[in-house]
């Protein structure tokens, strides 16, 4: 039976929407529960934080191309396949990880996820739109950061304190992914089909092009705090708190992406402007706060900066899928949706890329100092250019 063919339209939605989120929340969640483990992988295949960030990094570099091919074929050809498509990238994925023997089988899982993220972001997002067009910007960031969140904390506990923490994190992942795969499948796909495809860089309309950078900057620097957590936080605070428990590392992600979900709900009684502003005024106030807990070696003050990192991280990146979900043509949404992915993601790869550079280079605890204080120079000159301006759309 397909979803819509009942007399409800709005139970229709309701149910359409609640699975595409369990999708992206189940997607995003299988994709990072691998964050708190790479310190186990690290002592397994004797490899440092240069190669941590290098595997975090080589998903990025898949899924650029893959949200570029994707959003294109989305927009003619219909969401559905490509989600399928990413389903199937990502079960693979989680298979190289599940029989890796050695670091690259980590780097051609890491490699399949980025391929799967970036079939499944922008054309998923498309069909929520179409679905709860109104709420459908709020929907995408409370599945993908609470996916994102909670994937840590089950990869940290079950590899903690369960069997096998190298392979049954991967079997239940397996399990998260598939459930809302199959529910999909009798999903109606209500976008506008056009079968002639043409491949082109995605374009942005001139009328609107400065809202859309001046939106994808703020999100990048919320995203680029993010993958510091996601890739290297949970190894720093394995050494600040003298603790060997795979568990915190990921408690403390999950501390942080949890808060980021509630202040995106928050965000929705703010204007987009105060919202993008707030964003960024606390993400440069935890990176403060980050860099002290460095300098006097506490793990308390380090907790303090992860709050404050997820107020800033929820206010920002929902506050920038709004402004780009209401300056998206209907016709481009998903042209809209993989550039913006295209630029959220850049913050999550090449920063923390650059800070495993920084490691190698200066150490760690002078690599995250540099990374800290570009960023606050960033997170202020964006709230700056937000503030200033004057949002036509609301």
């Amino acid at each position: 039976m397909e979803y819509g063919n009942n007399n409800s339209e709005r139970r229709w939605i309701n149910a359409g929407s609640a699975i595409i989120v369990l999708l992206l929340f189940s997607i995003m969640a299988a994709s990072n529960v691998t964050a708190p483990i790479y310190d186990l992988y690290a002592i397994r295949y004797h490899f440092g934080p240069f190669i941590i960030t290098d595997i975090f990094g080589i998903y990025v570099l898949m899924l650029i191309p893959s949200l570029l091919f994707w959003g294109q074929y989305s927009d003619r050809h219909g969401r559905k396949f490509p989600v399928g498509i990413g389903v199937i990238m990502e079960l693979i994925g989680l298979l190289s990880f599940l029989f890796a023997r050695n670091v690259y089988m980590l780097f051609l899982g890491r490699a399949f996820m980025g391929l799967a993220s970036g079939a499944i972001a922008g054309p998923a997002s498309a069909l929520l739109f179409h679905y709860h067009r109104k709420a459908g910007a709020v929907l995408t960031s409370i599945g993908t950061s609470a996916g994102t969140a909670t994937g840590p904390l089950i990869g940290g506990i079950m590899a903690q304190y369960l069997p096998y923490p190298l392979r049954l994190v991967y079997l239940v992942s397996i399990i998260l992914v598939l459930i809302p795969a199959l529910a999909m499948y009798p999903l109606k796909d209500t976008s506008t089909k056009n079968y002639v495809l043409k491949l082109h860089f995605p374009s942005i309309d001139r009328n609107v092009i400065r809202m859309f950078l001046l939106s994808s900057f703020v999100a990048f620097v919320a995203w680029s705090i993010t993958a510091f957590f996601m890739s290297l936080a949970p190894v720093y605070i394995i050494k600040l708190s003298g603790v060997n428990n795979i568990a915190i590392g990921g408690i403390i992600v999950f501390l942080m992406l949890g808060i980021a979900s509630i202040f995106q709900i928050i965000s929705l009684k703010l204007k987009i402007k105060n919202s993008m502003f707030s964003g960024m005024v606390f993400i440069a106030f935890a990176i403060v706060f980050i860099l002290i807990s460095i300098m006097r070696n506490s793990l308390y003050v380090f907790i303090i900066g992860t709050i404050l990192a997820g107020m800033g991280q929820g206010f920002a990146f929902t506050g920038a899928t709004r402004e780009i979900k209401d300056i998206s043509p209907p016709e481009k949404t998903g042209d809209m949706l993989a550039n913006y992915y295209i630029i959220i993601y850049m913050g999550v790869g090449f920063p923390v890329i650059l800070l495993g550079l920084l490691d190698r280079i200066t150490g760690l605890f002078y690599g995250i100092l540099y990374y800290g204080i570009a960023f606050i120079v960033l997170s202020i000159v964006m709230g700056f250019l937000v503030i200033r301006d004057d949002f036509k759309y609301y």
